[in-house]
C-alpha cells in the first residue's frame, strides 16, 4: 500500500468519524445549534466526491505502484524470471526479499 493510498484512507476514516459525530451532534443538541448538521453536511459532501470523482492521484498512484514495483524488482537481483522461462515474475520478487 502506498502512502498517497495510506492517506487517503485515514482522511476517508475521519470523514466517517467525522459524519457519524454530526448525525449525532444534530439528534442531541437544540434546534438553534447548526453545528451537528453543517459537520454532517460537509463530511457527506467529501465522502460523496472522493468515491465518485477519485481524482488524478488514485490513476497516478495505481499505475506507479504495479509497474514501479516489478521493474525495481527485476532489476535489483539480475536473475528475475527471465532465466526461468515460464514468465512467472514473483520468483523473482520473492528472492529479492528486504
Amino acid at each position: 500500500m502506498s502512502t498517497d493510498a495510506l492517506q487517503r484512507t485515514i482522511r476517508r476514516c475521519t470523514a466517517v468519524i467525522v459524519l457519524a459525530i454530526g448525525i449525532h451532534l444534530t439528534t442531541v443538541t437544540r434546534s438553534g445549534n447548526d453545528w451537528g448538521f453543517l459537520m454532517t453536511v460537509v463530511a457527506g459532501i467529501y465522502l460523496f466526491t472522493s468515491v465518485v470523482d477519485p481524482g488524478e492521484d488514485t490513476s497516478a498512484a495505481d499505475s506507479d505502484d504495479g509497474a514501479g514495483s516489478d521493474h525495481g524488482a527485476d532489476s535489483d537481483d539480475g536473475a528475475g524470471s527471465d532465466e526461468r522461462g515460464d514468465g512467472a515474475e514473483s520468483g523473482g520478487r520473492s528472492d529479492a526479499g528486504g
